[in-house]
């Protein structure tokens, strides 16, 4: 089952917000200079104007001779390499590291001089000292992680305006002002964890759901996808109050082991990020309910693709940060030379979610999205 749209509702980053909550485990998861632009400008002109005043050889007139330097400058510019620089946060992330992956592959098509430079922490500060960095390298664009929706409003607004194109990715700004943002739509995710899960339950149990925090706008789209679609579609299966595990491993397992024992039927469990699915997925084993009580996860970093094929996981929600990365420096390459305008450029740019199990993880079509540390 594959779910892709072009149109979604506005949140922030899968990661963003949790920059406010001190991880107490560590879990494998999750989610080149150039020359500046005045130059290439002033260049430009000097190269037109010398072909313009210059003293004709072949009897040509200043005019043709004028379009004819116009044209050579025009093909210059659509043929050279551009500069593109990355801005993210917790870069060790599976999920970004596959993001660069595909935005390196995009820049060998694209003729793009790519830097990537992220923190290694989800903190914000350290991402904005990132952003400042890359800044200095003065790129003709900007790929952008935002783990804050407001931090970087001011300064997104300032590239814009200075002509420095930022598309956005994994999460959102809480005013639209990028070009672009390219982004999972986590609602339609949430439905489609619960219509497995359903599915898998033949319509009717109980289930429980582990979250972050409610304060992580795009968890809140992800449990809210799942708890609608069940609403709406099978009424038969209760969904329990969410537990909030503030992305720890430990407090999810201590959850999750509280649900098993108030709750000895439970049918099945939905978590909502990488973080907490592994401890949830812990406590299910250490109950010795493995193959009891099915699983439902979100993404795909090796950690959790292993568990899912050890039958931890009975079934994974993966994103598409490849595709992410590769379709930000398609934008911005593209809007860079002009080939493209941003009337033409829908705001919203949605990327797929789609269900991995152990079934069919090794088809060609799935490994595409299970997420790497390293670009093959």
């Amino acid at each position: 089952m594959i779910w892709n749209d072009k149109v979604g509702s506005v949140s922030a980053s899968p990661h963003e917000a949790r920059s406010v909550i001190k991880r107490k485990v560590t879990v494998m998861r999750k989610r080149s200079m150039r020359v500046p632009r005045t130059t290439i400008v002033a260049a430009a002109a000097c190269v037109v104007a010398m072909v313009a005043w210059s003293v004709p050889a072949s009897g040509t007139s200043v005019a043709q001779r004028t379009q004819t330097g116009k044209a050579a400058v025009a093909k210059s510019a659509s043929t050279a390499p551009i500069a593109i620089a990355a801005a993210v946060a917790d870069s060790a992330d599976p999920f970004y590291l596959t993001m660069e992956c595909g935005a390196k592959a995009a820049s060998k098509i694209y003729n793009v001089k790519l830097t990537w430079q992220g923190s290694p922490s989800i903190d914000v500060a350290p991402e904005v000292a990132t952003l400042q960095a890359v800044e200095l390298r003065n790129p003709a664009g900007i790929i952008l992680a935002p783990f804050s929706p407001t931090v970087f409003i001011a300064p997104v607004k300032a590239l814009m305006a200075k002509g420095v194109p930022v598309v956005t990715v994994d999460g959102s700004l809480a005013q639209k002002v990028e070009l672009q943002n390219v982004r999972t739509n986590n609602t339609a995710a949430g439905a489609l964890a619960a219509q497995y899960l359903a599915n898998k339950l033949k319509g009717k149990g109980t289930v429980g759901v582990v979250d972050s925090t409610p304060s992580i706008p795009v968890d809140v789209d992800r449990v809210n996808g799942f708890r609608n679609e069940m609403k709406a579609k099978y009424p038969h299966i209760t969904v329990l109050g969410t537990q909030y595990a503030e992305s720890d491993a430990g407090k999810a397992a201590t959850i999750t082991s509280a649900l098993l024992e108030a709750h000895p039927n439970l049918s099945g469990l939905y978590v909502s990020d990488a973080g907490d699915a592994q401890g949830a997925a812990a406590a299910i084993v250490a109950a010795g309910d493995l193959g009891k009580v099915p699983i439902v996860g979100y993404d795909a970093t090796p950690v959790e693709v292993t568990d899912l094929q050890d039958g931890v996981f009975t079934a994974l929600i993966a994103q598409e940060p490849y595709q992410e990365g590769y379709q930000a420096v398609s934008v911005l390459a593209r809007y860079i030379r002009h080939q493209i305008t941003k009337a033409q450029i829908p705001y919203l740019y949605g990327t797929g979610a789609v269900v991995v199990t152990k079934g069919n993880m090794n088809n060609p079509q799935m490994k595409k999205v299970l997420y790497t540390t390293t670009c093959g």
